[in-house]
């Protein structure tokens, strides 16, 4: 009984002492009854939350033991496990069993995690690491962690490839040593790329960046086309500094020579950038293409293209723009390009335009220089310089007639032949609309022109012609709106205008025709146009285009035309040479009162805006948003129809159709048409009015072309398209285009394949895409892209810059440069 006595009065005392003073408790392991703590490490760093089933605190090491369910969060770090232990005067956190770090920029998951809560550094046992901003999945048997972003990682397997817990990535790189900095690049060292996780090419090292911009090796390019043979080409990405960088793209084709492309982009600030590029050709062997002598000895020779553009804005009223294009002879890009427009170029412009807004008009001055290529020759006028002002209409002296005025001086230079100068002032009035009982309008409007010439075309003499348009334009708006079940509404427009256009006949034999300034022939026209159009207002806030169908025809009140302008290739000018006329051919022609009925109608909508549904279609596919004003491929339907019908014959002198189907992302078919019928061309608008048919050209013969192309998916991950071009008169096809794209089921990786056929080449070759790496990329890939675009728009894994970018990169191919 004595014991027991004193047992109890022990344990009383002891509790009763634990109560007043739990400072003075023994140096052993005593138990909380909390399952919350609060640690501090060290001044400058957060404090630390711990959450457990239990939570034991030794007070003589200052050592915090959590186990089971164990949650530890400090700033923006957060880390779950089965056992941690954290050392309050070092820093130094133990973590065991089902270990999880979540930060910012990254998850871990590991056996065992070392971490220095006060460093961030620590060791890693048996982790994996996922890269958000890269999408980037890391093994090792052990990562040594310098910080959030710094890894050395031993023993392991890198990927960009999504795969199902438990399944196999379809490619991934296995390594005996890796450094990553993880908004940097990776470097590693004793590697497999492994497929289906077969090795399958070793890599002995290996280095490239996960940021956008750093400096480095792009993914190179290996193609062939029957034209150059096998092409080689490499890049190196020299990012100078956050506002500009550089690329030197060494080539190599082997039936042609070996060259080098630079490109340098600039951003200086918001105000100044530009982006400029030269290529450089080391020619050994004629180009295999139609118009080359196989038999010139003209072989060895460098030839080259440099072309760019720079923008300035001063300040927000004065705004200056430079533009290059140069190349050493005319036949480069016939012969050396795989882009039909440049093929096709008349000509190469090069400018500087300075624009100048001013407290009443703007005024600008422009030097413009143009290279001959397909047409023109050292005969061909340049404008060295150009200045002019524009005032737009401004009340007269507050009265309601509008004053404007146009002027301008140019320079036109010629390196054979002779110059000539030449000035303008064109001031005008006019009225604001004028209402008759609200439903006509009338616009009358009255322009002087007076043009100087030092010098005519055949004299050596100073000319000028004076003239003036008058006219008086007529119109008038009917609406009606309709309502419907849902809340929408369809409203029906019709807009019936006449004008009538007055200038007197001058005479112009004596003046080089440059440009239409020069050319000005007599006007006493009446012309009318009939605009008719339905609308859909759903009650949403969208709006659907059912039918946008405009008429318009002209009459001669006066004298009908007896002579047409002739421009076709051979005909030779009445004055000047066939790279400048100065007073082009003319042939007779039997004029008539009444011009072709022009008609246009365009029934669904060309551009739809971006709305709602088409962000979450892009969505759909890729998981990432669009940024605003994002613009996306064509993914609606339409017909549109232009044609002029002629009323003397009843047929249509010219049929033109274009015509768009899409079934969401699944399929699409674009099919367009071209038939203009032998005979006069009509000339649609001019200098005065764009909407008047006042002139026809010379007769040429009939064009008959068809365009098609489409695009679909398979359910083997194959997307397939193709558009073509076909001349129907001449039984030819100038191009055509195949293309294929492959992506595997998670779309890390995709393959695409091109095949494009021109009249004398033929170019194949194959892009190749790893998710989250790159891609190669060439002159096809634009080609791939327009073409199958439209149904993969916003999808991730693809070989070119998609809306939104692999995983949220900027819509780039190659790497931006940074805004200030």
């Amino acid at each position: 009984m004595g014991r027991a006595f004193w047992s109890v009065v022990g344990f009383s005392c002891l509790m009763v002492a634990w109560q007043l003073f739990p400072d003075l408790s023994p140096a052993v392991a005593a138990t909380s009854s909390t399952r919350t703590a609060s640690a501090t490490t060290g001044a400058e760093t957060p404090p630390i939350q711990i959450t457990a089933e239990r939570v034991d605190y030794l007070r003589d090491r200052e050592v915090y033991e959590a186990d089971g369910g164990v949650v530890i969060v400090q700033g923006g770090l957060r880390l779950t496990a089965d056992h941690v232990t954290l050392e309050t005067l070092t820093g130094k956190l133990v973590a065991t069993g089902h270990v999880r770090l979540m930060e910012a920029r990254s998850d871990m998951w590991a056996e065992r995690l070392e971490l220095n809560v006060n460093t961030e550094g620590g060791v890693v046992t048996n982790g994996q690491l996922y890269v958000k901003p890269s999408n980037s999945y890391v093994t090792g048997r052990l990562m040594q962690r310098f910080s959030e972003d710094h890894y050395r990682i031993k023993q392991g397997t890198f990927t960009n490839c999504d795969a199902q817990e438990g399944a196999i990535p379809a490619w991934r790189f296995r390594f005996e040593d890796l450094d990553l900095v993880t908004s940097e690049s990776i470097a590693l060292k004793g590697g497999w790329l492994c497929v289906n996780d077969y090795p399958l090419i070793p890599i002995p090292t290996f280095t490239y960046p996960l940021a956008v911009r750093r400096t480095g090796f792009l993914i190179p390019l290996v193609g062939y086309d029957n034209r150059f043979g096998l092409h080689l080409e490499e890049t190196f990405y020299w990012a100078i500094d956050h506002s500009q960088d550089l690329m030197i793209t060494p080539t190599y084709f082997s039936d042609l020579g070996y060259g080098s492309d630079l490109t340098y982009r600039y951003m200086l600030n918001r105000q100044s950038k530009g982006q400029w590029y030269l290529s450089y050709l080391q020619q050994t062997k004629l180009p295999n293409v139609s118009g080359v002598d196989p038999n010139s000895q003209d072989v060895k020779k460098a030839r080259g293209m440099l072309s760019g553009s720079h923008t300035h804005q001063v300040n927000p009223d004065l705004l200056v723009r430079a533009q290059a294009f140069l190349v050493t002879d005319p036949n480069y890009l016939q012969q050396l390009s795989n882009s039909g427009a440049l093929r096709a170029s008349p000509s190469g412009e090069s400018n500087l335009l300075t624009t100048q807004r001013l407290a009443r008009g703007n005024l600008y001055l422009l030097g413009q220089y143009l290279q001959p290529l397909q047409s023109g020759g050292t005969d061909t006028f340049q404008r060295l310089p150009e200045i002019g002002y524009s005032l737009p209409s401004v009340s007269l002296l507050g009265s309601p007639v509008l004053l404007g005025m146009d002027a301008d001086a140019v320079n036109f230079y010629r390196e054979k032949g002779f110059t000539v100068n030449r000035g303008e002032v064109v001031p005008g009035l006019s009225t604001n609309l004028i209402e008759l009982d609200h439903m006509v309008g009338l616009t009358p409007q009255i322009k002087v022109r007076e043009v100087y010439y030092t010098r005519g075309a055949q004299s050596e003499d100073s000319i000028h012609r004076e003239t003036f348009w008058a006219a008086m334009d007529v119109t008038s708006k009917l609406a009606r709106r309709y309502g419907m079940g849902d809340g929408g509404g369809l409203l029906h427009t019709i807009e019936p205008s006449v004008i009538y256009e007055y200038v007197p006949g001058t005479r112009q034999s004596n003046i080089a025709q440059i440009d239409q300034v020069d050319d000005l022939p007599k006007k006493n026209l009446l012309t009318y146009m009939l605009r008719n159009r339905l609308l859909e207002r759903t009650s949403t806030g969208g709006s659907f285009n059912w039918l946008d169908l405009t008429l318009a025809q002209s009459y001669h009140v006066g004298a009908v035309q007896t002579a047409a302008r002739d421009f076709a290739q051979g005909a030779i000018p009445v004055l000047g040479s066939a790279t400048q006329p100065l007073q082009p051919a003319a042939v007779s022609v039997d004029g008539r009162k009444l011009s072709d009925v022009w008609m246009r109608a365009v029934i669904g909508n060309t551009a739809p805006p971006y709305g709602p549904t088409q962000q979450a279609f892009a969505r759909s596919g890729a998981g990432v948003s669009l940024p605003p004003g994002a613009m996306l491929p064509n993914i609606n339907q339409y017909l549109t129809i232009d044609a002029f019908f002629d009323p003397y014959r009843g047929t249509f002198s010219q049929w033109n159709t274009d015509l768009r189907v899409q079934e969401e992302s699944n399929w699409y078919v674009e099919i367009g048409q071209r038939y203009t019928r032998d005979g006069n061309r009509v000339r649609r608008g001019d200098i005065w009015n764009p909407v008047s048919f006042n002139e026809v050209f010379a007769p040429t013969p009939e064009i008959q072309f068809v365009t098609a192309g489409g695009a679909f998916r398979t359910p083997w991950g194959w997307t397939v398209g193709a558009k073509g071009y076909y001349d129907v008169k001449n039984g030819t096809s100038p191009e055509y285009d195949i293309v294929a794209l492959y992506q595997n089921p998670c779309k890390c990786w995709s393959l695409g394949l091109y095949y494009l056929q021109f009249p004398d080449r033929a170019q194949y070759n194959f892009m190749l895409n790893m998710t989250g790496i790159g891609w190669t990329e060439s002159f096809g890939t634009e080609v791939v892209k327009a073409i199958l675009s439209p149904l993969l728009i916003g999808e991730r894994g693809l070989p070119w810059a998609s809306p939104g970018g692999p995983y949220g990169r900027p819509r780039t191919v190659r790497p931006t440069v940074d805004q200030q």
